[in-house]
């Protein structure tokens, strides 16, 4: 081992003296683990496959913060909503290549119908029937959002109906 070099300094003392770090080289992703973005969405490969996106888990501060004030009345609980939610939002945003922004959980809030009073009975069994248990349970996540078409994703949040998912 060689010992470190001093370079003087105009105070009189002296500083160790460094070799500089080459620049490194390009990178790619190619390790057999890592998911690569692909442009097609979950529901254009198949059912129950997805399209990671990224920085997902915004998604669920997303949803906490949106769902603050909004109350439903369908007997659902608190976490089986945000997790539904959530897992609409980021369909949404990885069809788009995208990390989640608050239009995804609009869309998600307006396509589940959540706090919604307009829906009728048979609209609401059906999505309670496919929300209830959902936080504990992926399969019901991915079965809920193989429910939506590209172009119902592809919906702006003001525009989209729960009536055209639970119908």
């Amino acid at each position: 081992m060689t010992q470190p070099q001093y370079v003087p300094v105009k105070n009189g003392s002296s500083l160790r003296k460094f070799d500089s770090l080459a620049l490194p080289k390009s990178w790619k992703l190619n390790r057999p683990a890592e998911l690569s973005v692909n442009k097609h969405s979950a529901v254009e490969q198949g059912k129950n496959l997805g399209t990671p996106g990224p920085d997902s888990g915004f998604a669920m501060k997303l949803a906490r913060v949106a769902l603050e004030g909004v109350a439903d009345s369908s007997g659902l609980s608190a976490a089986d909503i945000k997790a539904a939610v959530v897992a609409v939002t980021i369909a949404r945003a990885s069809l788009f290549s995208r990390a989640p922004v608050m239009n995804d959980v609009r869309f998600a809030i307006a396509s589940l119908g959540i706090g919604n009073d307009g829906l009728n009975d048979h609209e609401v069994e059906v999505r309670n029937h496919l929300v209830r248990g959902i936080s504990h349970d992926y399969m019901k996540a991915r079965d809920l959002v193989g429910r939506f078409g590209v172009e119902t994703l592809k919906l702006n949040f003001d525009k989209v109906t729960p009536q055209a998912i639970f119908s």
